[in-house]
């Protein structure tokens, strides 16, 4: 895959087009330096950006537990979005919209820096997040070291950059020990979610899944609670105690990136893929919803 910084097209930043390799920051943004930074990403099927609303909406949203605003509207951001997809000539791909503070000050008090904000999109390669065939043969979990913090100490809901090292550092050990990525618990112990996915369970035709306490509410996690009522599959919100990785017939995680990705093996827990009738459900069923999308 060609890094991104040298890629070609162009890119909305602060209000205009630019060319890709021109979309730089100084290295001394206080984004960089102190996480003053938020992120949506976004799919593109048909041409179409999915839920771009609600993503948008998400990323104000953060942005303002991070306190600061964004310097643009949602209508601007809206037909921003639109016009960089178009721009790409991308059916199906992924856009990235970030936000971040400037470099006035490097101190941790920033309320004098200015607000910065982009949007790229390119098409997405087989395997980006995990490999081209684990829709069929599931992947591999292990339980990370880090943990989520509590949500009174950190801002837990916030979609924000910062939040990402813990995933990063997990997926890395994770990816290095033979598997495809890791389980973080939080600070009670419990399960959360994927390292960039949330975790969804099944058991005896039902679903179960960790609650939001301590990470960001999922737009595609609100997509599988939805085709699960439709399809009147139950499902129940609670703490997840690592045990119950044993005592469930079946995994899967979900997210904009991954989409609805089954689970083979949590550690020494492995699922029998061929016939759980709940995953190939909501799998074929957010399929349906993002194809209907174009």
């Amino acid at each position: 895959m060609i890094p991104f910084d040298r890629r070609t097209g162009t890119i909305w930043y602060d209000g205009a087009t630019v060319q890709w390799a021109d979309a730089t920051l100084h290295v001394l943004s206080h984004g960089l330096h102190y996480a003053s930074s938020v992120f949506e990403g976004i799919r593109i099927y048909g041409g179409t950006p999915f839920m771009l609303t609600e993503h948008l909406a998400r990323l104000r949203a953060s942005a303002r537990i991070l306190d600061f605003d964004l310097e643009y509207d949602d209508a601007t951001l809206h037909a921003a979005t639109l016009d960089v997809v178009e721009r790409a000539g991308i059916t199906e791909g992924y856009i990235r919209v970030n936000a971040w503070r400037g470099s006035e000050v490097i101190q941790t008090a920033a309320l004098k820096t200015s607000v910065h904000t982009s949007i790229a999109a390119w098409e997405l390669p087989a395997g980006y997040y995990a490999a081209a065939d684990a829709l069929d043969k599931g992947i591999a979990l292990t339980i990370g070291r880090y943990r989520r913090p509590s949500p009174d100490s950190a801002p837990v809901k916030s979609k924000a950059a910062g939040s990402y090292m813990i995933g990063t550092v997990c997926k890395n050990e994770a990816l290095r020990a033979g598997f495809d990525d890791a389980l973080l618990l939080d600070d009670r112990g419990n399960f959360v979610e994927a390292t960039g996915a949330h975790l969804f369970f099944t058991k005896d035709g039902a679903l179960h899944t960790p609650t939001t306490r301590s990470t960001i509410d999922g737009i595609t996690r609100a997509c599988v609670l939805a085709l699960a009522e439709r399809a009147g599959i139950a499902c129940t919100v609670g703490d997840l105690r690592p045990a119950f990785a044993g005592e469930a017939d079946g995994a899967f995680v979900c997210g904009t990136a991954c989409e609805i990705l089954p689970v083979s093996r949590i550690d020494e827990h492995r699922y029998d893929l061929g016939g759980n009738e709940v995953v190939r459900t909501l799998i074929n069923g957010y399929r349906h919803l993002v194809t209907g999308a174009r």
